[in-house]
């Protein structure tokens, strides 16, 4: 039995470890209208963040699509990197909702490929796609995450992964020189160890002891600005993370053979693009012997758009089937 479509209003929300965005999408064709920014820790439920942000509202929502950034258990999903826990039915209940859907955060972005205006876009590595190739959405922020849209026609799957807990090793000389201290204290070194926020502090850290230089153990939002100023301990950070997250970015093209472009997302990499040296990241994305010439195919882009899980998600209420979302085993109801 197909499941009824979603009703509106619907409230959508991008719910990451630090952050939680909420908007509001009235209609299947009206852009999704910003609620409320609130840190993830500010509430003690995600029900109760939600209800301050709808409380006021002259019509409240009837259902819901929520990007968890952390693995989904049916209708249950947990916050890796944060507290909240997320049970469908039971925010149906508090909130009074006809219906609802969790989707990872990195299938709400996955998603927004099918929707997202060029203008949305920079091009980083401009590559051969293919239309209906399969496109690859990845990024650092307060984990790393990664996801697949994979398009047939007028219907699509999202495909979720955990490819931030793959592990990651030294390729290079310069890598090979910090990896002792990159690695220090950790049972296996993953690509979130490196590529995130607390990555970025890590490979700071690192630089710093390695060079012999006494560097404070700074956050990740100032090891950006030292960097943009022309620290030279920063500026190497941002250097190796960006030679990183090139060489993940494909690796992981190579995994889901993503011939319909490789799309970076999250809070760090559009903060960092002005210190982004493109030919080299260029070069690190496709050397990927013995298969160069696939690799040469692969197309790079950085999604600029800060409301590109909102669009996935309005996207996905107004068409679930367009995404393979339209089981009922996904869906949950008041």
């Amino acid at each position: 039995m197909r499941p009824p479509a979603i009703a509106y209003p619907v409230l959508l929300a991008d719910i990451g470890g630090t952050n939680c965005r909420l908007s509001l999408a009235a209609e299947p064709e009206s852009p999704p209208v910003a609620l409320a920014r609130i840190g993830t820790g500010s509430y003690r439920t995600p029900e109760e963040a939600f209800e301050s942000a709808v409380a006021t509202l002259p019509v409240r929502p009837r259902s819901a699509a929520l990007a968890v950034a952390g693995p989904l258990d049916g209708r249950r999903a947990q916050l890796t990197n944060a507290s909240w826990e997320f049970d469908g039915p039971r925010i149906a209940a508090a909130l009074g909702l006809e219906q609802g859907l969790l989707v990872n955060d990195f299938e709400a972005l996955a998603a927004s490929l099918a929707v997202l205006a060029p203008a949305d876009l920079d091009t980083l590595v401009a590559g051969d796609p293919e239309p209906e190739g399969i496109r690859l959405v990845l990024g650092p922020g307060t984990g790393f995450g990664a996801a697949a849209l994979l398009t047939r026609g007028e219907r699509g799957s999202l495909i979720p992964t955990e490819a931030g807990h793959i592990g990651i090793g030294p390729e290079d000389p310069a890598e090979h020189r910090i990896w002792p201290a990159l690695a220090a204290g950790l049972p296996r070194v993953t690509v979130e160890h490196l590529l995130s926020g607390d990555g970025l502090v890590r490979i700071h850290r690192a630089v710093a002891a390695t060079s012999g230089v006494a560097e404070a153990d700074i956050s990740a939002a100032d090891i950006t600005h030292l960097a943009l100023d022309g620290n030279p301990a920063a500026l190497m950070t941002v250097v190796c993370f960006w030679r990183l997250l090139a060489r993940v970015a494909g690796d992981l093209a190579l995994v889901f053979k993503a011939t319909g472009g490789v799309f970076i997302a999250g809070g760090i990499a559009p903060k960092l693009l002005a210190l982004a040296d493109r030919p080299t990241i260029g070069a690190v994305f496709a050397r990927k012997p013995p298969m160069e010439a696939l690799a040469a195919r692969f197309a790079l882009h950085l999604v600029t758009a800060q409301d590109a899980a909102e669009q996935g998600l309005a996207a996905i209420a107004a068409g679930p089937a367009r995404f393979g979302l339209d089981d009922p085993k996904r869906l949950w109801f008041g």
